[in-house]
């Protein structure tokens, strides 16, 4: 890490400003501070003020670049320290450095939601990162704008004004009632909303615009249900697979994609992405998008009937709302997906119970999930199919898969046949 420091303009004919360039991680920063001065006073090669009797506040003035220069040095080592090693991108130091030396962060407050709008700008052009270092996902920056829109919609209806001080214990018991009861929306739904805001806070805390912790307190928690989802299990997805949809391409497409999916384990987003040159000597190595994590997947051979149907290549991807419109045009005309299953879940406070056609259910997401627990059905050990999924825990694992209570009995029965004791041979008696 070097800070220095350099005139604004060194041909001036009067006092000029005096910028600090800072080298850190891989990243290269401009800060203006607030000092200036003529550039007849200025040494070049020392970056400092010249020590001649011309300038007689030349040493008080070499302290305070001196001092900036470690306060300077602090501020990315604090952040680096609270943030996981990572080091503050150039407009994030900016900020830090702003509220830390120039006191903006008092002069000129930052509202929450200002502050909110500006966080979601900064992951929309890149400045802003995730935890692991890599860009904000579209999905995620559309999830921070609809968290935003509700906010503005309670100010309008509890005809307050949201702001740091009053995010509290109270906000968030009426934020909530009011997602419930007047917004219709699901316990997931809400529960990312509060995830949103407590990762905003988090990072305004981090900025210094924020001195409340009161969304740290436990009662201020991400709530959710297990959500009610499907698989698909073998004989239902060899039926997908097989049926002949060679009359609609893009829905045969479609359909091979979800296929490759479901003997994968793969998201939607590293799928649609995958290159011919990441699939070699019946492995698919590649480095997840969503979690940075490298994973090495053996080709299964209903995945390589696909590929050879296209050349060795994978289908041609399509975006993920277009996939999820074709699965379920695929889903209605495929027999076995016609069943019907019941739902449940917690929609404007009151428990649902719905049935639908099994199809209706049908997503892209669907696909990974069938892996999993088809995988874990199989007999694959879990750890093996976790370092394939991702899965931090076996309690996430676990809660991940769906696996019904016969089919747990069914497991245990197995378990138990192939604990039965083989006839025991007995010795024979030597001779006397």
């Amino acid at each position: 890490m070097t800070i220095s420091f350099h005139l604004k303009q060194i041909n001036a004919l009067t006092p000029t400003a005096i910028y600090a360039r800072m080298y850190y991680g891989s990243y290269e920063a401009k800060y203006y501070i607030s000092e200036s001065i003529h550039p007849l006073f200025w040494d070049k090669q020392t970056k400092r003020a010249k020590q001649t009797k011309k300038f007689p506040e030349f040493p008080e003035f070499n302290r305070r670049l001196d001092t900036l220069a470690i306060d300077i040095k602090n501020i990315i080592r604090k952040y680096a320290n609270e943030n996981n090693s990572m080091v503050p991108t150039p407009d994030v130091l900016k900020l830090l450095l702003d509220v830390a030396i120039k006191n903006k962060g008092i002069k000129d407050r930052v509202t929450f939601m200002n502050f909110f709008q500006e966080f979601i700008d900064r992951s929309k052009n890149g400045t802003r990162l995730t935890s692991i270092g890599k860009p904000v996902t579209p999905g995620t920056i559309k999830n921070y704008y609809t968290t935003k829109v509700c906010l503005e919609n309670y100010q309008k209806h509890a005809k307050c004004k949201i702001d740091f001080d009053n995010i509290d214990l109270a906000f968030y018991n009426d934020f909530v009632k009011y997602l419930t009861l007047n917004a219709k929306q699901s316990t997931n739904y809400i529960g990312k909303h509060i995830k949103t805001i407590k990762t905003v806070l988090n990072e305004a805390t981090e900025l210094g615009h924020n001195k409340n912790d009161a969304f740290k307190k436990k009662g201020f928690t991400t709530i959710r249900e297990e959500a009610d989802t499907i698989y698909l299990d073998k004989d239902e997805l060899k039926e997908l697979a097989d049926a002949d949809l060679s009359g609609t391409p893009g829905l045969e497409r479609a359909r091979d994609l979800f296929v490759v999916g479901c003997y994968t384990g793969l998201r939607f987003s590293d799928l649609s992405t995958l290159q011919p040159s990441q699939i070699k000597n019946g492995l698919i190595t590649l480095t997840q998008i969503k979690t940075s994590k490298p994973v090495i997947i053996p080709v299964h051979p209903e995945v390589q009937k696909i590929m050879n149907k296209y050349d060795g290549s994978l289908p041609p991807a399509i975006s993920n709302q277009k996939a999820n419109d074709h699965l379920k045009d695929i889903g209605e005309k495929t027999e076995c997906l016609k069943k019907i299953v019941t739902v449940s879940g917690t929609k404007g406070g009151e428990a649902l119970n719905k049935t639908v056609p099994k199809w209706k259910l049908l997503t892209t997401h669907t696909a990974r999930r069938s892996f999993a627990t088809n995988e874990y059905l199989a007999g694959t050990p879990t750890l093996t199919i976790m370092a394939i999924t991702g899965h931090k825990t076996e309690t996430a694992f676990m809660k991940y898969i769906r696996v019904t209570r016969d089919q747990h009995a069914k497991i245990l029965q197995g378990i138990w046949e192939d604990r039965k004791e083989k006839p025991v041979k007995k010795k024979a008696k030597k001779a006397a």
